[in-house]
């Protein structure tokens, strides 16, 4: 079954029926619920899940938006669950066990996490903008690349720390509430984890059955590219962990457009997608057409992902 993020369309409505209704017409019934919804919104969305309207099978962290952020361009990383402000911190780890009992009361199986970041300048956009005008292979280019990464090898201890500590929190109460976690692999660099990190953050909760990888495609693809890391890798050292997957296409560095759109070739993913019981969400962005949409989930019909 395909699902379909909520970040399709949710932003250019007011209402969560519309929102649904919209989705229904492209032809999916099961969406993720992005990080874009209100509260009103998830209210309404839960009416027609009651309805048997539309299936919910994961979850977006932050979801809800909480009121006192709604008229504010509110994201997963808003708050930072990696911080190395207590108070921040700790407000990340609040709304983050707020979406995990969301996630319970839609019926999904699982929330998508973002982990945080190491508090550096944000550096991937500088390095994208010279990509895309002369590639990777100029003098330029090949120090920046290692400019970033020493700034934030050296940057990371206190933040891998921080994120520690907060899922040491959180997986607490997913046990309790029987919720899986997923810690979603980034799109910018300074973000965590990273593909070593990974390793550390699983060999360290080993022990816990709630803490899973979620893969997207267009983040790692976008590493590969700009050659901050190594699509294949991600999926050879994680993909057993794999929980869910966003499937989106990338052009470059451009990613979260519709399959069949870029120049991703899915069929690399099958190796990975065997198991049925892995959640599959088309993740596209404005301004992805309907057209498109019904399009790329056709394609990812057509050659077995699906």
């Amino acid at each position: 079954m395909l699902n379909l993020s909520t970040s399709w369309n949710a932003s250019s409505h007011k209402s969560g029926y519309t929102i649904i209704e919209e989705i229904k017409k492209a032809g999916f019934t099961a969406v993720e619920l992005s990080f874009h919804i209100s509260q009103i919104t998830l209210k309404e969305i839960l009416e027609l899940k009651e309805k048997e309207d539309i299936r919910i099978n994961s979850v977006h962290n932050f979801c809800p938006v909480p009121d006192e952020y709604k008229n504010i361009k509110f994201t997963p990383d808003y708050f930072s669950l990696a911080s190395d402000d207590e108070k921040q911190r700790q407000k990340a780890v609040k709304l983050t066990l707020q979406s995990i009992h969301t996630t319970k009361k839609t019926g999904a199986r699982a929330l998508v996490i973002h982990a945080g970041r190491v508090e550096m300048e944000q550096k991937t956009k500088e390095l994208i903008k010279l990509y895309n005008k002369d590639g990777k292979d100029t003098e330029e280019y090949i120090q920046l690349i290692e400019q970033i990464k020493t700034e934030r090898k050296n940057k990371a201890g206190k933040h891998f720390k921080a994120i520690i500590h907060s899922l040491e929190t959180l997986l607490i109460e997913a046990d309790k509430i029987d919720i899986d976690l997923c810690l979603e692999n980034r799109y910018y660099y300074r973000e965590i984890p990273s593909l070593e990190e990974f390793d550390r953050i699983f060999d360290h909760f080993s022990n816990h059955k709630h803490l899973f990888y979620w893969h997207d495609v267009g983040h790692a693809q976008v590493a590969d590219n700009l050659g901050l890391a190594s699509h294949a890798e991600f999926l050879k050292r994680y993909g057993d962990k794999m929980y869910g997957i966003h499937l989106h296409d990338v052009t470059g560095a451009k990613d979260h457009q519709a399959p069949g759109q870029g120049k991703y070739d899915f069929n690399l993913l099958k190796p990975y997608l065997k198991k049925d019981d892995i959640i599959k969400v088309i993740e596209v962005h404005q301004p992805t057409s309907t057209k498109q949409l019904i399009s790329g989930a056709s394609y990812l019909k057509n050659i077995g992902i699906v």
